[in-house]
C-alpha cells in the first residue's frame, strides 16, 4: 500500500479539524493545515483561521515570504474576518516590505469597508509606483469620495497611475470627475477607459460633450465606448431632448456623415450586444432620427418583443409625430406593427386606425386592437368584440387587453360572448376583461358561470368575481374552496387573500376546524391577510398538527405579529425540530425588540449556522452598541453565509473609528 493510500481521506481530515479543541493545540494545528494540498482541507482551515486566530498572529504569516501556503491562507483568511482585521491591516500599510504593504491594501480592498481611506491616502505618492497603484485601486473599490481631489490630480501623470485613477474615479461615481474626464476624449491614449468610467458615472452634464464627440470619432470601438456611455446617460438623463436636437441638427448639417452608417449597422446587427443595440435605439428615438426609426421598430414588432424600445417612445412621444402616418402606410408589416405598438394614440385617431383593422396581416390587425382600446374610446367596443369573437388567436389577446382599456360602460358588447351556447373559449376571454375591468351588468351571469362544469370556465369566472362587491360574491369564492377541483380551490383562495377583508379573514378561520388537506393553505392565507383575530385559533391548533402545518403556523404568526408572540416562539426554541427552531429565530428577529438582546446573543453561538444567521440579522435590526462584538465575532464564522449576514448587520450600525 502507497504511503497516499494510507493518509486520511479529506473528509476525515476535515471532521478532526472541525473536531479540536479550545487550547493551545488548536491555532498551530489549524495554521499547519493552510499548507494542506487538498482545496478542501486549506479552504476550512482558512475559514477556522478567520473564526480562532487573531489578525496579529494572520499578518505576521503575511510578512513571511519563505511560506507561500502560509501567506495566502492567512490573508485570505484576514479577508474573511473583515471589519474585525481593519486595525491590523491598517498598521501593515507602515511596514517597510511593500509586498505586506500592497496584500494589505488589496484585503482593505476586498473588505469594502471605508473606514481605512484615511490612511491609505498618504500611499498615493508612495515613491514605488505598485504600492501607489494598488492604493488607487483600493480607494476606487471603496468607493472613497474623500480620495477624489487626489486621483484627479493624477490623470495628467504616471500612465499606469492615470489608468488606475480613471477606473477608480468611475467606481466612485463623483460627478466632480465628468469634466477632468471628458477632457481625455476623444484624443488621448486613454479615451477608451475614460469613456467606461464616464458610462459608470452616467452625469447629466456628460451628454453633450459626448453627444459633440460622436460626430468627429470614426474608430470603431472607441464609438461603440462612446455610444455605451451615451445610451446610460440618456436613460437617467431628466431631458436629454434639447441635446440630442443639437446633434440631429448637425448630422442635418453634414456634420458627422459616418455616425448614422454606424448606428444603421449597430440597429441591424445580430451580433451587437445587448447594450450597445439599446443605447443605438435610444440615440435614435430621442434625437428623432427618422431614417433610423424603422430599424428601432422592427424590434418592437418581433414576435418576442422588446419592451424596452417601447418605453423608450412612451418617454419620448414626440419622436413618432411627425413621420408616424408614413409608418402607418409603409409597405412593411414590421414598420406598421411596430409602429402601432410604439405610438400613443387618441379618438381623433379613430379612422386611421379602423383601417389597420383590415391590415393582410394578423399581427397589424392585432396591434391595431390594442391601440384602439388606448384611444378610451366606446365606439370602439363593437369592433373589438368581434375581434374577441371571430378573430385570430393573436387577435383575440388584443382584443381583451384593448377591451380591458374601456370605460365600463363600453363593455356591454360582451354579452353576446358570455351568453349561454356561446363557445366557451370566446366566454373565457370575455371572463379575462371582466377580471381586469368589471361591468355590474353582467354579475349575475358571472356568478352563475362560476358553477360551469367546464374548470377553466370555473377559474375564469372566480377571477371575474372577485372584482364583484358584496357578500355573494365573498359567498361564490368560499364555496369554490370546497370545489372538486385542486387547481379551482387554490385560485379560490388566493382571491379571497388578494380580496383580503375581516369577514375573509374569520371565513378562513372557521375553516381552520377542517381536517382536510385544503388547511395547510388557509393557515397560509390567514398569515398573508395578517389575520389578527386568527392568532388564538391557530396556536390552539399548533398542538394538533403535523410537521409541516406546525412550520406554516410559525410562519402565519410571524406575519401577524399578535402580543405574545415572543413568548410562543421562544418555546418553539425548545423543540427538536431544526427547521422549527429556525424559522422561531427568524421571527425573533424580526420582532427587533431589545427585550430579545439577551437571547439573541445566545443563539448567536447555537451550533445550528441557520439560527447563528438568523441572530447575526436580529442583532443588525435591533441596531445597539452593545451588538457590535457579537457581530464582530459573527463576521468571523466558519459558514460564509453567516460571515455575509453579520457583516451586513455591522455596515447599518454606527461608524466607530479604527484605532491608528
Amino acid at each position: 500500500m502507497s504511503p497516499t493510500s494510507e493518509r486520511p481521506s479529506v473528509a476525515i481530515r476535515i471532521a478532526a479539524l472541525d473536531a479540536l479543541p479550545e487550547g493551545e493545540e488548536r491555532q498551530p494545528a489549524i495554521l499547519a493545515a493552510l499548507e494542506e494540498a487538498a482545496p478542501a482541507v486549506r479552504e476550512r482551515a482558512i475559514r477556522l483561521a478567520a473564526r480562532y486566530v487573531e489578525p496579529a498572529v494572520l499578518g505576521e504569516l503575511v510578512a513571511d515570504d519563505t511560506n507561500a501556503a502560509r501567506r495566502n491562507g492567512a490573508i485570505a483568511a484576514l479577508e474573511r474576518q473583515g471589519p474585525y482585521a481593519l486595525p491590523q491591516l491598517q498598521s501593515m500599510l507602515g511596514l517597510e516590505n511593500l509586498d505586506v504593504a500592497m496584500f494589505a491594501l488589496q484585503v482593505l480592498a476586498r473588505i469594502g469597508d471605508p473606514a481605512p481611506t484615511a490612511a491609505i491616502l498618504p500611499l498615493l505618492r508612495h515613491p514605488n509606483l505598485n504600492v501607489a497603484q494598488s492604493a488607487i485601486e483600493a480607494l476606487g473599490q471603496l468607493r472613497s469620495r474623500e480620495a477624489v481631489p487626489a486621483l484627479l490630480g493624477l490623470l495628467r501623470g504616471e500612465l499606469w497611475l492615470q489608468l488606475a485613477a480613471i477606473d477608480a474615479l468611475g467606481a466612485i461615481g463623483d460627478p466632480r470627475a465628468v469634466g477632468p474626464l471628458v477632457e481625455l476624449v476623444p484624443d488621448s491614449v486613454v479615451a477608451e477607459p475614460a469613456l467606461e468610467s464616464l458610462q459608470r458615472l452616467a452625469a447629466p452634464e456628460s451628454l453633450e460633450p459626448l453627444l459633440a464627440c460622436l460626430v468627429i470619432v470614426r474608430e470603431r470601438s472607441l464609438l461603440d465606448a462612446l455610444l455605451l456611455a451615451v445610451g446610460v446617460v440618456i436613460d437617467l438623463h431628466p431631458d436629454p431632448a434639447p441635446a440630442a436636437a443639437r446633434l440631429r441638427d448637425e448630422l442635418a448639417l453634414g456634420h458627422g456623415d459616418a455616425l448614422l452608417p454606424y448606428l444603421e449597422q449597430v440597429l441591424n446587427g445580430t451580433a451587437a450586444s445587448g447594450d450597445l443595440l439599446r443605447a443605438a435605439a435610444a440615440l435614435t428615438v430621442v434625437a428623432g432620427l427618422e431614417a433610423l426609426l424603422p430599424l428601432v421598430l422592427h424590434r418592437i414588432a418581433d414576435p418576442e418583443g422588446a419592451p424596452w424600445a417601447e418605453a423608450l417612445f412612451r418617454r419620448h412621444p414626440d419622436a413618432l409625430r411627425g413621420s408616424l402616418d408614413r409608418l402607418l402606410g409603409d409597405a412593411d408589416a414590421r414598420i406598421r406593427r411596430g409602429a402601432l405598438l410604439a405610438a400613443g394614440f387618441g379618438p381623433d385617431d379613430l379612422p386611421t386606425l379602423v383601417n389597420l383593422l383590415g391590415d393582410p396581416e394578423a399581427p397589424v390587425r392585432a396591434a391595431a386592437c390594442r391601440a384602439l382600446g388606448s384611444t378610451g374610446a366606446e365606439a370602439v367596443a363593437p369592433l373589438l368584440a368581434e375581434r374577441l369573437r371571430s378573430g385570430e388567436p393573436i387577435e383575440r389577446a388584443a382584443a381583451v387587453q384593448g377591451l380591458a382599456l374601456l370605460p365600463p360602460a363600453a363593455l356591454g358588447e360582451l354579452e353576446p360572448c358570455l351568453a349561454p351556447g356561446a363557445a366557451e373559449e370566446v366566454t373565457i376571454r370575455a371572463l379575462e376583461v371582466l377580471g381586469l375591468r368589471p361591468h355590474a351588468a353582467f354579475e349575475a351571469r358571472i356568478l352563475e358561470l362560476a358553477g360551469s362544469r367546464s374548470t377553466a370556465l370555473r377559474r375564469a369566472a372566480l377571477r371575474a368575481v372577485a372584482q364583484i362587491g358584496g357578500s355573494r360574491a365573498d359567498v361564490t369564492l368560499v364555496r369554490a374552496l370546497a370545489d372538486r377541483s385542486r387547481p379551482v380551490q387554490l385560485e379560490a383562495l388566493e382571491l379571497l387573500v388578494r380580496r383580503g377583508g375581516e369577514r375573509t379573514a374569520v371565513t378562513l378561520s372557521a375553516l381552520l376546524s377542517a381536517g382536510d388537506s385544503l388547511r395547510y393553505h388557509v393557515i397560509r392565507a390567514l398569515g398573508h391577510l395578517r389575520a389578527e383575530g386568527a392568532a388564538g385559533k391557530l396556536r390552539a391548533l399548533y398542538p394538533e398538527c403535523g410537521p409541516h402545518e406546525r412550520l406554516e403556523i410559525v410562519s402565519a404568526l410571524i406575519r401577524i405579529a399578535p402580543r405574545d408572540l415572543a413568548e410562543f416562539l421562544r418555546a418553539r426554541l425548545e423543540e427538536p425540530e431544526a427547521e422549527l427552531r429556525r424559522i422561531a429565530t427568524g421571527g425573533l428577529a424580526e420582532l427587533a425588540d431589545p427585550a430579545q438582546l439577551p437571547l439573541l446573543l445566545t443563539l448567536a453561538e447555537d451550533a445550528d449556522w441557520n439560527v447563528r444567521n438568523e441572530a447575526a440579522r436580529g442583532l443588525g435590526l435591533l441596531g445597539l452598541p452593545a451588538c457590535r462584538p457579537p457581530l464582530l465575532t459573527l463576521v468571523r464564522d466558519v459558514e460564509p453565509v453567516v460571515a455575509r449576514t453579520a457583516r451586513k448587520a455591522l455596515d447599518a450600525l454606527p461608524s466607530v473609528a479604527i484605532p491608528a
